[in-house]
């Protein structure tokens, strides 16, 4: 009976002792594995700062035709949406709201959506988009894809002699848009309290 025990006890401790290797080694491996993915890089989306700006064709919702040349000039910043994109939907009151610090801070604000005149231009009404709306489907028209728009919400900041300032994911929390968001909200703020500040 003394010897049952003692074999019992010497298996769980065994036992014990190979479940501790294998979540150690689970542990290295999960470890391992999130020091991969954050070396990653995730691909960049847009055309690469100092490039020049390709030239396009797109339409207003007004019906009229307009190209690169109605925007050179000025600094433009264009965001490509889609009226089915969740992240589009989040950013744009948000962006309805930036209009005015943008035209202060010297920057056309305009939206490019790659869908359809009939699903822009209701949509547009319903979440009443006070801003300037191009009309470029993705389905016929290289607007995006010329500006390497590969995911929407994107964005492409052109000088005012159409080079690329900066380009990328035109998101609340995201590098540069940050920036923008940061910048246009405070002039928006100074205009409305003139020498008070957040």
């Amino acid at each position: 009976m003394e010897t049952a025990l003692i074999t019992s006890s010497v298996v769980l401790w065994l036992l014990i002792l190979l479940n501790l290797l294998f979540t150690l080694a689970l542990v290295r491996r999960v470890n391992s594995m999130a020091s991969t993915s954050s070396q990653r890089r995730t691909p960049e989306m847009g055309l690469s700062k100092g490039a020049t700006a390709p030239n396009f064709t797109a339409q207003t919702l007004n019906g009229e035709t307009v190209t690169l040349q109605n925007y050179l000039g000025k600094s433009t910043v264009f965001v490509f949406f889609s009226t089915r994109c969740q992240p589009c939907h989040e950013i744009l009151p948000r962006l309805n709201s930036l209009k005015e610090g943008a035209t202060q801070a010297g920057v056309n604000l305009l939206l490019v959506s790659i869908d359809t005149m009939e699903d822009t231009r209701p949509y547009i009404e319903q979440n009443q988009i006070h801003l300037p709306v191009l009309v470029a489907p993705r389905v016929d028209n290289t607007f995006a894809s010329e500006y390497k728009a590969t995911g929407t919400p994107a964005y492409c900041h052109l000088s005012a002699e159409g080079r690329v300032l900066s380009a990328g994911v035109a998101y609340l929390e995201a590098g540069v848009w940050k920036d923008f968001v940061a910048m246009w909200s405070r002039s928006s703020y100074e205009d409305i309290m003139p020498g008070e500040r957040r």
